[in-house]
């Protein structure tokens, strides 16, 4: 990936992956082909969002800690 300097793509790749994007709805279209990143598109960008089922991260972390806490006392008594 180039690390400096303008990145080469066409307007057209840019918006058939920006309408990808807005379908997805982690971006929204202003029209004009200007695009808003939307607040699930942001938690997807610092990987807080599984687009692969949909899922918060953090609700899949605290769901296993509460099944596990769970475990934990039905296995003291």
């Amino acid at each position: 990936m180039k690390r400096e300097g303008p990145i080469r793509y066409s307007r057209q790749q840019v918006d058939r992956r920006c309408k990808k994007l807005a379908k997805k709805r982690l971006v929204d279209h202003l029209g004009n082909g200007v695009y808003v990143i939307t607040e699930d598109g942001e938690l997807y960008l610092e990987g807080r969002l599984d687009t692969e089922d949909w899922q918060y991260i953090e609700e899949e972390v605290n769901n296993k800690l509460d099944n596990e806490s769970i475990e934990d006392t039905d296995t003291d008594s």
